[in-house]
This record gives C-alpha cells, sequence and structure tokens, in this order.
C-alpha cells in the first residue's frame, strides 16, 4: 500500500473511531477482528434472550482473550470505572476458565484518564493470572494495517483517487461550500500569507500533513470558485463556519490529528461520502489551512 492510500485510510478509520457509538462502535470492532482472524479464531458473541452475552463481546481462541466494548456518547471516568467492574466481574463465572487476556476497548478520542488507568492496574494486581489490558484507536489501527488492501477497501469504503483531487468539480465544490457557509455569520477573516512551518507547528502526523499537501494542490480551484462567486461573503462564511468547528474541538482538548478528522466529516456531512465528495472536502480544508483560517499559525521568528 502506498502512502497516499494509508494516509486515507488512516484518515476514513479516524471518522469511524470518532462517530460510531454503541451497538455501532462494537459491530466496527467485530468486523474488524473478523476480518484479521478468520476461520473461527475470532468468535463475536450477541446478547441471547434473557441472558445476554454474559460479559462476553468476543472471544478470540488463539489467545485466550475476552473482549469487552464501551463505546458511550462521552467518556465519563467514574462511570467508565464502574463499567470495567461490572463487565470483568459478571465474565469471571462464566468464562474464567477460557480466557487469559481480558481487553477492554473504548472509544476515548483522548486516551483513559488516569483514574481509569489505575483501576485496570488495580485489578491486574488483584488477579495476578489474568492480564489486563486496554484497546483504542491506535491498536484499532495496527490490526487494520495488517489486512490487505482489498480487506481495508471492503470495511471502509472507497477513497478518492489523486486524480478525483486534481479535477474536483464546481458542482460538487458549489453543494458542499453552501452548506458550510449557512452554519455561521462571516468573521473579519485572516489572509495573511502562511507560514510554511504551519504544517509542523500544529503537531499534525506525517499522514495528515501528506493529504493536507495534495490537497493544496487544487486549492487554487477553491479560491478561484469564491473569487468568481456571485455572494462575495461565501467564502468568509465557509471559513467562519470551520474556525468555529476548529475552535470548538481545540478548545475541548482534541488532539490534532482528531480534529482533522472530525472537520473533514463536519465537511463532507452525512455519511457515506463518495469519492468525488471527501476529495472535494479535502482540497477545502487544504485550501483554508493554507489561508491561515483554520489551525494555529505559528508564532512569528525574528530575523537575527
Amino acid at each position: 500500500m502506498d502512502d497516499y492510500s494509508r494516509a486515507w485510510y488512516e484518515l476514513k478509520l479516524r471518522n469511524e473511531y470518532l462517530e460510531r457509538r454503541g451497538a455501532e462502535f462494537q459491530l466496527l470492532f467485530v468486523r474488524i477482528m473478523s476480518l484479521c482472524h478468520p476461520n473461527g479464531d475470532f468468535i463475536p458473541t450477541r446478547p441471547w434472550g434473557n441472558i445476554g452475552d454474559r460479559k462476553n463481546d468476543g472471544y478470540l481462541k488463539s489467545m485466550r482473550t475476552l473482549f469487552q466494548v464501551y463505546a458511550p456518547d462521552q467518556m465519563n471516568s467514574l462511570k467508565t470505572i464502574t463499567k470495567i467492574d461490572e463487565d470483568f466481574f459478571g465474565a469471571l463465572p462464566f468464562w474464567r476458565e477460557h480466557f487469559d487476556i481480558w481487553v477492554f476497548v473504548h472509544n476515548a478520542r483522548d486516551g483513559l484518564s488516569p483514574d481509569v488507568e489505575q483501576k485496570l492496574l488495580d485489578l491486574e494486581g488483584a488477579h495476578q493470572h489474568i492480564r489486563l489490558r486496554h484497546w483504542w484507536f491506535p491498536d484499532l489501527r495496527g490490526k487494520i494495517f495488517s489486512l490487505s488492501q482489498t480487506d481495508i477497501a471492503s470495511l471502509l469504503g472507497p477513497i478518492p483517487s489523486r486524480t478525483d483531487i486534481l479535477n474536483i468539480q464546481v458542482p460538487e465544490l458549489s453543494v458542499i461550500v453552501q452548506h458550510i457557509a449557512g452554519l455561521s455569520e462571516p468573521p473579519v477573516p485572516d489572509l495573511r500569507p502562511p507560514s510554511p512551518r504551519k504544517l509542523l507547528a500544529n503537531g499534525l502526523s506525517p499522514g495528515v500533513r501528506f493529504l493536507l499537501s495534495v490537497g493544496m494542490v487544487s486549492g487554487h480551484r477553491v479560491g478561484e470558485f469564491f473569487n468568481g462567486y456571485h455572494d462575495l461573503t461565501l467564502g468568509d462564511r465557509v471559513a467562519a463556519a470551520l474556525t468555529r468547528e476548529y475552535e470548538r474541538l481545540r478548545n475541548a482538548g482534541t488532539l490534532p490529528d482528531n480534529i482533522f478528522a472530525s472537520l473533514q466529516a463536519f465537511v463532507c456531512g452525512s455519511p457515506p461520502a463518495p469519492p468525488a465528495r471527501q476529495a472535494t472536502a479535502l482540497v477545502i480544508l487544504a485550501y483554508l489551512f493554507e489561508e491561515c483560517d483554520i489551525f494555529e499559525r505559528p508564532p512569528e521568528v525574528s530575523e537575527p
């Protein structure tokens, strides 16, 4: 798999990870594990009548590992600790003789809190013959990229080609920017030329920086569209909506790559987005990144 495809699939996985909740997140986990461990090695468990799933969301036979999946709308430390207790101790009477590793799979955007980490360590210390682990985005990413590109595509859907990005079309561009523009009033835009250090200054991963660089190749098409549009405030309104969403995510402490993935989903609209829309959304984000409307401008460095 080349760097371009890998960067796109990682972005799509990050969007799935950030957007899915509850049963939808569990389904994503089950589909990943079933592809990674075929031929009955991974056994998904679904609730059955009044006995439920007996605190088992999946079992990996070859590794004697039991999984429990937790994906609430909001990750709260106290509720998460309570959930861990319920699931771990609830599984012991039914499954203890079958597992040596217990894995808590979760959808925390930026990792678990220290209190939850401590809870897992305390449980492992009290049950020395069981190893407790937690899986989140990096672990699912590792599983995904152990698969063939065909399997990844079947799981995450199609990605735009480089040609799609070079040939974004005005109708698709118009639909997306009109949608975004309706979400905010225009502020005074910051149109100072961007610094070449901006990609590095925001803590973005190499994959995201690579995608932004690819999108910038066609960024001039977005500028031409705004400049030729009959409503000269359109560009400002689009920038305002994305800036507001960026600031909301940043102020919530969201990690830079998660911010980018959330903005891509924000621009694309309701999934599933076809490759042409994904490509157009990337080019819009790249254009506004380059114009310094979203993400942070690096500090000015005075000349010696």
